[in-house]
């Protein structure tokens, strides 16, 4: 705690930020790593963890689109391909090009004719500068298939890590002292006082109770699905809003032979349903489906898990059993659309541009929409409305610092059941802002995706390790830590152990 002390104490010593952006999402974690080699002085405030949200329920791909070709969304699809190959590029780090395989449908907008041309056409939309589609009939992941069909080879890009780690390696690069990102801080109010030109912020310090007071010139508001409560309660009006779509994937033991992604084409909607291998286990998914309660958007359901299952069955010759399912992931992506848009459609034929509203009067910006693919075109349009808002008052040139993030220059240690190894929970504390169990085995790793029951196993045999765990978060204190391990038991025992009994 004293580290957070720390924190919060260097906060009020700024006299004013030229900018704080709300939300540590994929969206604001990047405009921050850019604001900061800009030489903003800038502060950001996440109610959560730093990815926490939409951000840490993805399908881990980089990609440019195909699907948006359906509704000839041309220029989304141009601008994602263009943000994939960059990424691909100069992002060698953290993605990677990867072959999907697409499984077409026997007729209809998703057969292999209409689909081949599309990839070719996306092909050329992206510069063809990712592999020509080929068709390939032999393939190991074949054996699986319920029925022997062709399958349409592309490239895209995927993460090496997790999403969670991408966002968190923006944010937690060596600042100076007036750039700052704090998890667990939520604004909880202010106003725009325009004679002086600053924004004066309340946020309540959700770790130590802590109320902080901060001046802003400018403020940017990235709260992915919750942005249009953000500006209800600083009276923010804006001519964009969001729509929402839940998505869920369930984490299965994945089979021995499967190397490459696998697209199914899905002919209601005329959507897709992905296989992705990802370390020990496969992500299957995600359902598509129009939400408008954003905390139950993001909870698991039977229905959910039912559905999934059943498309499990309809295109493999195998049903998984309970025990191969090892995870769940679930997120509400957030679609930008216009204020008075009222419509039911179905949440693919809703484009994925982003859109960034400016408040001229108030210095306030809002950003809506946005996909981890086109985050850093994303952050740069944002950025450049800040601009026009106010200039850096810092030496820009001074560079931001070496990035700690990767893992790859700290201490690690390994799980038990996993051949990978993770940064140790101590290190994840002091550099990466971890502060709860969930925040290493969920945010810091991918322990509770790829391990039973969230990472205790499946008959608790990992309650010991995790126990351990907690007397390092706790500073030795055995109480706090029994306390903290027993939480995170009662959160898999609600969200996951229930689940299953009920399906």
């Amino acid at each position: 705690m004293n580290q957070r002390t720390d924190e919060l104490s260097a906060v009020s010593r700024v006299e004013n930020f030229d900018v704080a952006i709300i939300g540590g999402g994929i969206n604001g974690a990047c405009l921050f790593d850019l604001l900061c080699r800009r030489g903003y002085r800038t502060i950001l405030l996440e109610r959560g963890d730093f990815g926490g949200g939409t951000s840490q329920a993805s399908a881990m791909m980089i990609w440019g689109g195909l699907l948006y070709l359906r509704n000839m969304d041309v220029p989304s699809v141009f601008n994602f391909s263009r943000s994939r190959d960059q990424m691909i590029a100069h992002m060698d780090e953290w993605v990677s090009s990867r072959q999907f395989r697409f499984l077409p449908a026997q007729t209809g907008l998703l057969s292999k004719v209409p689909i081949l041309s599309a990839m070719y056409l996306y092909w050329l939309i992206g510069c063809f500068k990712r592999a020509r589609p080929v068709v390939e009939t032999q393939f190991e992941e074949r054996k699986y298939l319920r029925r022997s069909r062709e399958s349409l080879l592309f490239e895209e890009g995927m993460l090496r890590c997790s999403d969670c780690r991408f966002v968190l390696h923006w944010l937690t690069q060596n600042r100076q002292s007036q750039q700052k990102a704090l998890n667990y801080c939520e604004l909880v109010g202010g106003d725009y006082r325009k004679k002086e030109g600053l924004w004066h912020l309340q946020a309540h310090d959700r770790l130590s109770g802590r109320e902080v007071e901060l001046r802003s010139k400018v403020v940017v508001n990235c709260g992915g699905v919750w942005t249009d409560r953000i500006n209800e309660m600083m009276k923010i009006r804006s001519p964009y809003k969001h729509v929402f779509s839940k998505g869920v994937f369930l984490g299965l033991k994945k089979p021995q032979e499967q190397k490459s992604p696998l697209v199914f084409a899905q002919k209601e909607h005329n959507d897709v349903i992905l296989s992705v291998p990802w370390g020990p286990i496969t992500l299957w998914g995600p359902t598509e489906e129009t939400v408008t309660d954003i905390e139950k958007g993001f909870e698991v359901t039977t229905d959910d898990i039912s559905y999934l299952l059943d498309r499990h069955q309809h295109h493999m010759n195998f049903m998984p059993e309970k025990d191969d399912i090892v995870s769940f992931r679930c997120g509400v992506r957030p679609l930008a659309v216009n204020v008075d848009y009222f419509s039911d459609s179905y949440p693919l034929d809703i484009s994925r541009n982003f859109k960034v509203a400016v408040d001229a009067d108030s210095s306030w910006v809002s950003v809506y929409g946005g996909k981890i693919t086109g985050c850093e075109y994303l952050a740069d349009v944002a950025a450049g409305k800040v601009g026009q808002l106010t200039p850096p008052t810092m030496d820009h040139s001074v560079p931001a610092g070496e990035d700690d993030s990767s893992g790859k220059s700290c201490p690690t240690v390994s799980f038990p059941d996993l051949v990978d190894e993770f940064p140790t929970i101590q290190w994840c504390m002091e550099h990466e802002h971890c502060r709860t169990l969930a925040d290493y085995l969920r945010r810091r790793t991918n322990i509770s995706q790829w391990v039973e029951r969230q990472g205790l196993g499946k008959n608790n045999q990992h309650e010991d390790y995790l126990r351990s765990l907690c007397l390092v978060l706790s500073g030795g204190d055995a109480r706090s830590a029994e306390k903290e391990l027993q939480g995170y038991k009662d959160q898999v025992a609600a969200r996951f152990d229930q689940l299953l009994e009920q399906i």
